[in-house]
């Protein structure tokens, strides 16, 4: 019965266990699926707010070119050459694949611009894109009043084919009046393109997609029926915000875009009805094979029981007391021979215990119980202080590793013991070591640094090898406080002052400081000087701003910082072959392993600077290629030409590309579109002229290359957050 009953306790365990970990893997097979489908679905949503941006640029551009309806005069070339432009970029912008086309029209005027041509305004709407309610008349009347941009949900167009034959399209209507003329400007937006390029994203089945305009209208849906009554209904999200509503059946994922107000809606089911079957027939087979292991244990349990008898007399040995007396005083001798290996590996367990009691944070009540014996025989004395000595690391020598941390144990104790009352070191890990110092009073605390300088002294001298140590606080010698002396040595190798000389570092003598030296329009200059090929003006910004950080005496981790960022700029436009990449991640990781391991200011700026003359040298080669169709060359153009009329024809023609295939090239390879690009470098170098006084808003701006000083300011507050005339006046009181 006893056989049976321990039997069936481990078969019992057995299967909870195994259904515990059955319904945790479903459970995490679900979360992975939810999870993988918030990917994709976020990548969706960056596309479509992408396109909306794309879409925005192009009305931006439509709307800036300054064609004016009002000049009569049929035999201006001027005229004729930007009307030309303008139906040049209509006709550009309608080859992309979701938009439909693209017409332009004006106030009291019969006459539309589309990609196909000039085309009569009730011709266009009334036959080549009918709508029973969006017509001509209501164009014409929707762009009388001025009004803010607005999206219409999609609505079906019959769109002329040929003769009188007629094709539905699912179009979205994208229409407004401009900022800067009077054209009257609309986009149609091909839905199924739209839902086509959603779908080849693959998302999870059973789930749908759909897009809410700022007032609640169905823009574009996955899914033709669909309820939305109990989502938005009292709900309230703000843009850029993201939120989960739940009922019985779906999840809700909930997404307001902080571009255009858009709310992106992804219904999940509750329960996939893949992993519903896959769980029911883990639990089916779980229970039939838990029916045949308790047969199968009972069998087992039958069949053990009948020589139980017999094995306890072979356990005694001869079935007689005098037997089993002689075998008790065995099992004693040899309990105690145990005992005394026990003890003995005891002594050595706690020396492992102790440095993971200070390096580790573990509530483990029987490791403290060992460790307070242990501690009991080193602190004899009231307080304590922890060091950590760092050799600097050698070429490896023919004796062994083991016996070279025991010489470095012994070489530490003794040379210590000689100034101080108690001296127990401990080797951590590679080339550092941990020193226990014992103290009666607190005022010995200068003692034991001036004792630990003489030794890193002698000991420079006599191994040759440099040597680093960082000091803990004073503490009373408690088993609790062991973890905070050696959070005093973590926090000081990350979190000392790096203007300090010395191999020895305390932990009361950190200064924090929050003032630190990175001055961005230096730093952001870094980049362009790279493609220009400008070494020595990197290096000189890059030294400056080293130097005078180190008289600012800041904290090495705001250093680190600060070195890191200095690389990621100068690798904002930097382009390497697979040879060259591995060549700079090979010298990157020299630069982590110096941050790590370094205690020498001057061995982490000697690594730092290798990755930068790298970074420059490919620079520099850059910049003498030949091809064009390159970041390095299109970068300097733009700095060089940033000032003239830049717009993306003009730069096809350089590239010797087309403007659909450049675009796509500037957007993968700088991350933003060249518009975007070229705002930000003029704004830039605006910054630069406004500290001269004696230049007008609108001098600066004709400067930089806006020909209309409004322009110039707008642009200037949007990517500033201040107009140019308030970021002179405090660019010339900091000053």
């Amino acid at each position: 019965m006893r056989i049976f009953s321990v039997l069936l306790i481990v078969v019992l365990i057995m299967f909870s266990t195994n259904y515990y970990l059955m319904k945790t893997s479903t459970q995490r097979l679900y979360e992975q699926m939810k999870e993988n489908n918030r990917l994709i679905v976020s990548g969706i949503i960056e596309s479509i707010d992408d396109t909306f941006r794309e879409i925005n640029n192009l009305i931006y551009s439509i709307d800036t070119l300054p064609y004016d309806p009002k000049d009569k005069d049929e035999g201006s070339y001027i005229n004729y050459l930007l009307y030309k432009d303008m139906h040049k970029l209509i006709t550009i912008s309608s080859s992309h694949d979701y938009i439909e086309d693209v017409v332009v029209f004006f106030d009291d005027s019969d006459l539309a611009i589309t990609s196909q041509g000039t085309i009569d305004l009730n011709e266009f709407f009334n036959e080549q894109y009918k709508n029973k309610q969006h017509n001509a008349m209501f164009w014409t009347s929707f762009f009388s009043d001025e009004k803010p941009l607005e999206i219409f949900p999609a609505r079906t167009y019959l769109k002329k084919t040929s003769g009188k034959n007629y094709r539905p399209k699912n179009l979205i209507t994208i229409a407004g009046n401009t900022q800067f003329s009077s054209k009257n400007i609309l986009v149609f937006l091909n839905v199924d393109t739209l839902l086509e390029s959603i779908n080849q994203r693959t998302m999870m089945d059973e789930t749908s997609f759909l897009i809410l305009d700022q007032n609640n209208n169905i823009v574009l849906s996955t899914e033709e029926k669909i309820s939305l009554g109990e989502v938005i209904q009292g709900l309230y999200i703000g843009a850029g915000e993201e939120t989960v509503v739940k009922n019985q059946k779906y999840e809700y994922v909930v997404y307001k875009s902080d571009y255009n107000g858009f709310t992106y809606i992804n219904r999940i089911p509750i329960q996939y009805t893949a992993v519903a079957s896959i769980t029911n027939d883990q639990q089916t087979i779980m229970l039939i094979s838990g029916f045949v292991i308790l047969f199968l244990l009972l069998c087992a349990s039958l069949y053990l029981f009948r020589p139980i008898k017999k094995a306890s007399l072979i356990i005694g040995g001869e079935p007689n007391w005098k037997s089993i007396f002689h075998s008790i005083i065995q099992l004693k001798q040899d309990f105690q021979e145990s005992k005394n290996n026990e003890k003995r590996m005891q002594t050595e367990l706690s020396k492992y215990i102790f440095i993971q009691a200070i390096t580790q944070n573990q509530d483990n009540v029987e490791r403290y119980s060992q460790l307070k014996d242990y501690v009991s025989e080193l602190f004899m004395y009231r307080h304590f202080m922890l060091l950590q000595l760092t050799f600097e690391r050698k070429q490896s020598s023919e004796v062994t590793e083991e016996l070279q941390i025991e010489e470095c144990k012994k070489f530490i104790e003794s040379g210590l013991k000689g100034n101080l009352h108690f001296v127990t070191a401990f080797h951590q890990i590679d080339t550092e070591y941990l020193v226990l110092v014992g103290m009666n009073n607190t005022s010995e605390q200068k003692n034991v640094i001036q004792a630990v300088q003489q030794f890193i002294k002698h000991a420079q001298k006599s191994i040759k090898s440099n040597i680093y140590a960082i000091i803990s606080k004073v503490y009373d010698s408690k088993i609790d406080h062991l973890r905070l002396a050696y959070e005093d040595i973590i926090h000081s190798s990350i979190y000392r002052n790096i203007g300090v000389d010395g191999s020895v570092y305390d932990a009361e003598t950190i200064q924090p400081t929050a003032q630190v030296y990175f001055p961005i329009e230096n730093v952001e200059k870094l980049p362009n000087l790279l493609v220009s090929g400008n070494e020595k003006d990197s290096i000189q910004i890059i030294e400056d701003i080293i130097e005078q950080n180190i008289d600012l005496n800041i904290q090495r981790h705001q250093f680190v910082a600060i070195l890191q960022s200095l690389l990621l700029y100068m690798k904002r436009h930097l382009q390497l072959n697979e040879e060259e990449q591995q060549s700079l991640h090979l010298l990157e990781i020299d630069f982590d392993r110096s941050i790590r391991d370094s205690k020498n200011l001057e061995n982490l700026k000697s690594t730092f600077m290798q990755v930068v003359k790298y970074i420059l040298q490919k620079g520099s080669q850059a910049k003498d290629q030949d091809n064009k169709l390159n970041p390095v060359f299109i970068a300097q153009y733009i700095e060089l030409h940033y000032m003239d009329n830049l717009y993306l024809e003009h730069m096809a023609s350089v590239t010797d590309t087309s403007s659909k295939y450049f675009s796509k090239y500037f957007k993968n390879a700088f991350g933003v579109n060249f518009i975007e690009y070229l705002h930000r470098v003029r704004i830039n170098h605006a910054k630069e002229y406004l500290k001269n006084e004696y230049m007008t808003i609108a001098e600066i701006g004709e400067k930089v290359g806006y020909l209309n000083a409004t322009t110039f300011a707008s642009t200037f507050k949007k990517y500033t957050g201040l107009s140019p005339s308030i970021y002179r006046e405090r660019i010339i009181n900091t000053g």
